[in-house]
């Protein structure tokens, strides 16, 4: 049991160092380069294609390799971690302090940030969603692990309230860049004690019974499958593919709100209505709301099948949208402010759970082609495949259309970031009504499009964990 206690303090020590970076990395990057950068949109969408292409690349590669491969920083999930941990740390720096303000080194910034921020990003990501499916096969535990990986996470999520609040909403950037720096080195420092402390499951065993040290542990490889042949078995399952479609949306939503919940919120609400300070804090509730989400309903998960309880979310979200759109509207600032963070926290709270249902496709898979140990990485990778594309995607369709109702000729004319090149006239009043009206549309009726398709695709899941085994039994 002690030893169990110690993977789960390393496991949550990763996702707490994993989610201060990712929190403030998500939420911050498009607004920096849009309204401090104030990057060309042809540079824009080159860099998110570009992002994208690498995305369906290094994701399938990198799970192969972890699977199937024995490089010396491969042979388990923690030393991924503890290897790879300063360079993400790094990565996550690289877009805060500009290179020049030419047009092309600003494209080529955003570019070669985003791309090494993925390759690590996916590097360390998958080592933890395989380290969540290997530390136990036991359901409960999972949950357990879950909870208790949320309560780090709680502490993570507060890099953008921190941030904000350093930077009065990125006024002072000076501030903004020194506060990334800290926030850089503490979580390399709750990575790095992962990679020392986490052993999975399967390490734990080989010790056992080879009497190996924790450093000797080499996990044995599935050397005689092709990485098509193993492609072909996941994506052929039916589970897998209602679970990818189901993900992509989530993906593509979670995405949409975190990129452009400030940037809306500027343009929809005045700061005579709320307040710069509380509008910060707002923001930071955002990712921490949807940790305590999920800790609050973890327990109901040992009752309720994850299945149940992920569905709700999807009739929330259709809903939510059509009673945001058609009965509040858009005259109500308090009632939206709190709609973006509501939508927010079901959108990232319930992409908390997505482990569960993805851990158990790879269990699934274990058994139906009798493997000695899990294809996770290869799971997970796959899975990332179809995903990711939504990470660029979301905010290419976002920009497009704020674009085509005049944000960036907006943007340039605001007090707060002015634009020294700007020539053309100041925009109308109904130029701003016209934009407001394309952003109101898109906070509503995104939640109600991707619900609507989420809601089709999970009736498609058919895996019954444990706990769902249980229910029907002991019912």
């Amino acid at each position: 049991m002690g030893k169990q206690r110690q993977q789960i303090l390393a496991y949550c020590a990763l996702v707490g160092g994993f989610d201060l970076l990712s929190s403030a990395y998500n939420f911050y990057y498009v607004k920096v380069f849009l309204n401090r950068y104030h990057i060309e949109e042809s540079w824009f969408q080159l860099s998110q294609i570009l992002f994208m292409v690498w995305n369906a690349v290094n994701d399938p590669l990198f799970a192969y390799c972890s699977d199937n491969k024995n490089f010396a920083m491969l042979k388990t999930r923690r030393s991924m971690i503890l290897y790879a941990a300063p360079f993400f740390s790094l990565s996550f720096l690289i877009p805060w302090f500009q290179w020049s303000t030419n047009p092309v080194i600003v494209g080529i910034h955003l570019i070669i940030a985003l791309c090494l921020w993925d390759t690590l990003f996916t590097f360390v990501g998958l080592a933890a969603c395989c380290l969540f499916t290997e530390i136990s096969k036991d359901t409960h535990i999972r949950i357990t692990i879950t909870r208790s990986a949320q309560m780090a996470a709680l502490c993570g999520s507060f890099s953008v309230m921190i941030l904000e609040h350093t930077s009065s909403g990125l006024q002072n950037f000076h501030a903004f860049q020194i506060t990334t720096v800290l926030i850089a080195l503490v979580s390399w420092y709750l990575m790095y004690y992962c990679g020392k402390h986490c052993h999975t499951h399967y390490d734990l065993e080989q010790m056992q019974h080879e009497n190996k040290s924790a450093d000797d542990v080499c996990h044995q490889k599935s050397e005689d499958e092709s990485y098509w042949k193993q492609t072909w078995q996941i994506v052929s399952d039916t589970n897998f593919l209602a679970f990818v479609t189901t993900n992509f949306c989530q993906e593509f939503h979670r995405t949409f709100i975190y990129n452009f919940v400030a940037i809306f919120c500027d343009q929809l609400i005045s700061s005579e209505e709320i307040s710069q300070s509380t509008r910060s804090t707002l923001y930071g509730i955002l990712p921490f709301a949807s940790k305590l989400l999920v800790i609050s309903i973890v327990p109901v998960l040992r009752i309720i099948p994850y299945k149940t309880v992920i569905r709700a979310n999807f009739i929330w979200k259709i809903s939510g949208g059509f009673f945001m759109y058609y009965v509040i509207g858009s005259n109500h600032p308090w009632i939206l402010m709190f709609f973006f963070v509501l939508d927010g926290c079901f959108a990232n709270g319930t992409f908390s759970l997505f482990n569960l249902p993805l851990s158990d496709i790879a269990d699934d898979n274990m058994i139906k082609y009798n493997r000695k140990h899990p294809i996770s990485s290869m799971v997970f990778g796959t899975n990332a495949l179809f995903v990711k594309p939504a990470i660029s995607l979301s905010p290419m369709l976002a920009v497009a259309v704020l674009n085509r109702y005049g944000y960036t000729h907006v943007q340039r004319f605001k007090g707060i970031t002015p634009h020294p090149s700007t020539t053309s006239a100041t925009p109308s009043g109904s130029q701003l009504e016209e934009l407001k009206g394309a952003m109101f549309f898109l906070v509503c009726w995104y939640p109600i499009i991707l619900g609507t398709i989420q809601f089709i695709s999970w009736s498609f899941f058919k895996i019954t964990n444990r706990t769902e085994k249980e229910i029907k039994v002991n019912g």
